[in-house]
């Protein structure tokens, strides 16, 4: 919307409407989901619960594959997209009924895994309306805008909650989150009439093994993400824990610190997405992962909100690099008739460590102390960030040419 000059002309519909479409979906996220956490724990939920309510979007990521099938299959993968992200948003209107944790927890469960089943179809329509020359920069001025409204919006999410009940906030941001999917579907996608014979699909780790055997730099780079997106999972459900009875966070101040992550997502997409389209996804990820290790740090040192003023700042600026890297590392070595299977399986890996390492970092803050997970997740991810140099270095650059390279083209 913003930056409709420097998009193609053939492609600045597409771009319009996922910018609408983007636009009120911060305004759902800063008056409702970026506080699902923090109110979770403020309801009275346990260390277990907190890890639940982490776990629950990569819970969703689980099934991927078995959204991927389906949005495949489905005559438009819009129309797919669509319905799912409308069921997702439309649980959030039952806030109100949200009087314990446990009511809580299942409304955020089910909002996610719904989120989680239109991914692998968005990756198919990202390839279909962008040209792969624009496609990084698109996705980062869309998100750019974004990030512009969640400043606003997370402030204003975090004034009103400390001022009204959540059970009358957070259905007000799941109208806008309808408005989002509402003004998303009205993006022109290209259908294809021709039924393609799939082949019958195997059990899920077979399938996997599969596509790692034939693209092996594929395999390497999900390995990669998941030590780092392990260390990372291992310490978000002590995050809402330590600001909530450590620092006793009040929800104006959770509000500011949202804020100030978007105002550097900001900058984030608008560097990223150049960034990505001239040094490639591996290179991004390998400056992103080393940034990121110190959020950890702030954590481990911090004695007051301050100190977790930085650590908002690098989660804001290294969040468009994780999700932009990755949508354009799979759209760049797939086939187009394979991109929901390879986003499936991206999202299949994700939800495995989704589902154990929120868990495993709650056991571990109870045997050995919050800090010390804190110090874990640090050299995790520092490690990650290594190895994605070396691999990037002597072993992606001088892998063979991305399996669609000659199958794509810039109409999608």
């Amino acid at each position: 919307m913003f930056f409709n000059r420097r998009i193609p002309s053939f492609m600045r519909e597409a771009y319009y409407y996922e910018s609408l479409g983007a636009i009120t979906f911060a305004l759902f996220a800063g008056l409702s989901a970026s506080f699902f956490p923090i109110i979770a724990r403020k309801l009275g939920a346990s260390s277990f619960q907190m890890a639940l309510i982490s776990s629950a979007p990569f819970m969703g990521a689980l099934f991927t594959l078995y959204w991927a099938r389906l949005s495949s299959n489905a005559v438009s993968q819009m129309d797919f997209f669509v319905k799912v992200k409308l069921l997702a948003r439309a649980v959030i209107l039952f806030a109100f009924l949200a009087i314990n944790p446990w009511i809580f927890i299942l409304l955020v469960f089910l909002n996610s895994l719904l989120e989680q089943a239109g991914s692998p179809a968005y990756v198919g329509i990202m390839k279909k309306i962008y040209s792969d020359d624009y496609r990084g920069r698109a996705m980062g001025y869309v998100r750019m805008e974004m990030a512009i409204v969640a400043v606003f919006a997370s402030y204003l999410g975090g004034f009103l909650l400390d001022h009204f009940s959540y059970r009358y906030i957070f259905p007000v941001g799941a109208v806008f989150g309808i408005l989002s999917v509402a003004f998303f579907g009205r993006i022109k996608v290209k259908k294809e009439n021709m039924r393609r014979q799939r082949k019958k699909q195997g059990i899920l780790p077979r399938e996997i093994l599969e596509i790692f055997k034939k693209d092996r730099p594929f395999a390497l780079f999900e390995m990669i993400f998941f030590i780092q997106g392990f260390a990372n999972l291992m310490i978000m459900p002590l995050f809402p824990i330590f600001l909530v009875d450590y620092l006793g966070i009040s929800n104006t101040s959770m509000g500011k610190l949202v804020s100030l992550s978007s105002i550097f997502l900001i900058s984030s997409y608008l560097f990223w997405g150049h960034y990505i389209d001239k040094r490639g996804a591996c290179r991004s990820l390998t400056v992103n992962f080393f940034l990121r290790s110190f959020i950890p740090i702030c954590y481990f040192f911090a004695s007051s909100i301050w100190y977790i003023v930085p650590a908002s700042i690098i989660a804001g600026f290294t969040m468009g690099a994780q999700e932009l890297s990755r949508v354009h590392f799979i759209t760049n070595r797939a086939k187009s008739k394979d991109i929901p299977t390879y986003q499936g399986i991206d999202f299949t890996l994700m939800g495995l460590r989704g589902v154990i390492a929120p868990f495993l970092g709650v056991a571990l803050m109870h045997w050995i102390g919050m800090k010390s997970v804190f110090i874990i997740s640090f050299c995790l991810i520092v490690i990650s960030s290594l190895v994605m140099f070396l691999s990037d270095r002597y072993y992606f650059s001088d892998s063979l040419p991305s399996l669609s390279s000659s199958t794509l083209n810039h109409g999608g």
